[in-house]
């Protein structure tokens, strides 16, 4: 799949006929598409995921947000 990125205005140009949808991750780490169970991880539970439809593929598209911090002894 050949994606690209408009520099301007940082929105990725998916190819025609290419599907965009959003799942909620269960507990157990799955979502659901078309009545079937995918199991993505644990670690996403809660969070809504965009799932990118195209031709036979289903592709699951996540960006996780981390911020940690640590004492400095």
């Amino acid at each position: 799949m050949n994606v690209s990125t408009n520099s301007q205005s940082g929105n990725a140009q998916l190819p025609e006929g290419a599907g965009i949808f959003s799942r909620k991750v269960a507990r157990s780490g799955h979502i659901s598409y078309e009545g079937r169970p995918y199991f993505v991880s644990k670690a996403l539970a809660g969070r809504y995921i965009r799932l990118v439809v195209l031709a036979d593929r289903l592709i699951v598209d996540t960006s996780i947000p981390l911020h940690k911090e640590y004492p400095l002894l």
